[in-house]
């Protein structure tokens, strides 16, 4: 090494953290599902680096994307076992233990992600994480993966007549499968990573579905039509080992929990520019994009749906009522 290489790495290491110099005290696993483009490990790099400012460096977060810790129920279930530190796991997964976190998916009760901001650090969601304390968790906060819409390659959707018979791929959830049949699609369960072909073939007409994974997915090649019906959001829980979280020293824990709660508004709102962008990038790619004229008739259609499932928890009708009471 020369003496101009030396004095590279010497300003270089000088010039780091010094948190960075040392072994942190803490180093904490989180896995997810989601590619590192998506709004998810966005919220979880975010989370990491909040993290190490509130410890002073203390807690390391080593971030485990793409399913290389399993996927979401597996997730939620390590976690729930210790197996697994902590995760950042699509609320919808949490119905095959608690209906609880089905408050964030009610049929547009939430309409911008602003909205959903002032939603997610609300008092009723803050209960909502505590009463995960039941399942063995500790829920630190939440993040946003985008705003659902539907996306078809049959024909343009403008209205609830439009829908009528489309079998359109859901999230495997009781609440998702209501809501469409609710509209009248044929709601078809589906694991994420067979969509592509079955649109490909025609197996599927289509999905309820966020901007960004169809751009990331390349759904659009064989879905053209994208309408925004903005069913409802698509958020994720940040959760931890409840008997892990517990055994941290009080700086450490006061640190997640504060690195959790103020990344939320930072990273929802992040999500929104980013599904902008995702929308332009699409129509360039010749994807149509359509406004849907006939929310009222959806939202009549599935308001049953939603006093089912508001009725199955008191913190569910409590946050449904939060919502509604502050929307703007």
């Amino acid at each position: 090494m020369n003496r101009r290489s030396l004095l590279v790495a010497a300003a270089l290491l000088t010039s780091m953290p010094l948190a960075s110099a040392y072994a942190a005290d803490t180093v904490i696993k989180v896995g997810h599902v989601t590619q590192t483009s998506h709004p998810f490990h966005l919220g979880a790099e975010m989370f990491k680096s909040a993290v190490a400012k509130k410890s002073g460096g203390k807690i390391e977060i080593a971030i485990f994307p793409a399913r290389q810790l399993g996927d979401d129920r597996q997730l939620l279930e390590g976690v729930r076992l210790g197996t697994i530190d902590a995760a950042v796991v699509s609320s919808s997964t949490f119905s095959l233990f608690t209906p609880v976190m089905d408050g964030l998916q009610l049929p547009w009760l939430i309409n911008s992600y602003e909205g959903l901001a002032d939603a997610f650090e609300s008092p009723p969601a803050k209960k909502m994480l505590a009463s995960l304390d039941a399942l063995g968790l500790k829920g630190l906060g939440y993040y946003e993966g985008g705003f659902r819409h539907f996306v078809n390659r049959t024909r343009p959707v403008r209205s609830a007549a439009d829908m009528q018979g489309l079998k359109i791929r859901v999230v495997p959830n009781p609440l998702h499968i209501a809501i469409f049949k609710a509209v009248g699609t044929n709601p078809t369960p589906m694991p994420y990573g067979e969509i592509y072909t079955a649109l490909q073939t025609g197996a599927l007409d289509g999905a309820e579905m966020n901007i960004s994974s169809i751009f990331a997915e390349r759904f659009y090649e064989s879905a053209k039509h994208v309408s925004l019906t903005g069913q409802f959001f698509f958020p994720a829980v940040v959760i931890m080992n409840r008997a892990k979280f517990q055994k941290l020293p009080a700086d450490q824990q006061a640190a997640l929990e504060q690195a959790a709660q103020e990344t939320i508004r930072a990273q929802v709102l992040q999500a929104g520019k980013e599904e902008k962008e995702v929308a332009e990038k699409l129509k360039g790619l010749g994807v149509e994009i359509l406004p849907f004229n006939d929310m009222a008739t959806v939202q009549q259609k599935a308001k049953s749906v939603a006093d089912e499932y508001e009725a199955k928890h008191p913190l569910v009708k409590e946050f449904a009522d939060y919502v509604r009471k502050t929307r703007k």
